[in-house]
């Protein structure tokens, strides 16, 4: 019985290690039929398609870098690329589609953002977005006039950059919701804003775009 616990410890132990979650091994710990092989060739998997991505934003974090000490011009795509994290050949993410489908609508792959632009851009999108937080907090709902005038406005910046018809807002939506990359740039502002911005573009894209 001692053997058996102490067992159970180890393997508990090694796979916190390896980065499963408490959850992943409570399942699994103490299972005869649990097959240890198999589970570390998934993990195996996931962890480098992680590191890609990883590596991917690192990427486009030292060309930023680059950028901002006036030793390199970004254009839009590149500053896109690192914070969307392309998952071009693999396809395997929930988001892939909507992901290629806003990529493919830029209206200048090619065009170069200056500083100041980019400051302009942020500066913008996150009053838009303080405000719609504001909104959520004071209970209106999504499909609310107040909301989706601001709804509106999103949708007139993201024309500078995109060919934001129906179809590519409804997707650029859900991506606001399900990118970790995009989750990271809203989970700050309010918890809850991604999935109610998701729900305000969609309203929005039904009842004024084509």
């Amino acid at each position: 019985m001692k053997k058996t616990n102490f067992c159970n410890c180890s393997r508990f132990c090694f796979f916190k290690e390896l980065g499963f979650s408490i959850k992943q091994i409570s399942k699994v710990v103490g299972r005869t039929d649990f097959d240890q092989l198999t589970a570390l060739h998934s993990h195996k998997k996931a962890l480098n398609q992680e590191r890609e991505k990883i590596e991917k934003l690192i990427e486009t974090i030292d060309e930023t870098i680059k950028h901002l000490q006036g030793k390199k011009k970004m254009k839009d795509r590149e500053f896109f690329n690192g914070f969307s994290l392309l998952t071009k050949g693999k396809g395997n993410e929930s988001y892939f589609a909507a992901e290629e489908l806003v990529l493919n609508s830029l209206k200048n792959p090619e065009l170069e953002v200056d500083e100041m632009q980019r400051e302009q851009i942020a500066k913008t999108s996150n009053e838009i977005y303080g405000k719609i937080a504001d909104c959520m907090e004071k209970g209106l709902l999504p499909t609310s006039n107040q909301v989706q005038r601001l709804i509106k406005k999103h949708h007139t910046l993201t024309e500078q950059f995109n060919h934001a018809i129906k179809k590519v807002y409804m997707a650029l939506s859900e991506l606001y919701e399900e990118h970790p990359g995009f989750r990271k740039q809203l989970d700050p502002i309010h918890r809850e804003l991604a999935p109610f911005l998701a729900k305000a573009m969609k309203a929005f894209a039904e009842k004024e775009l084509t």
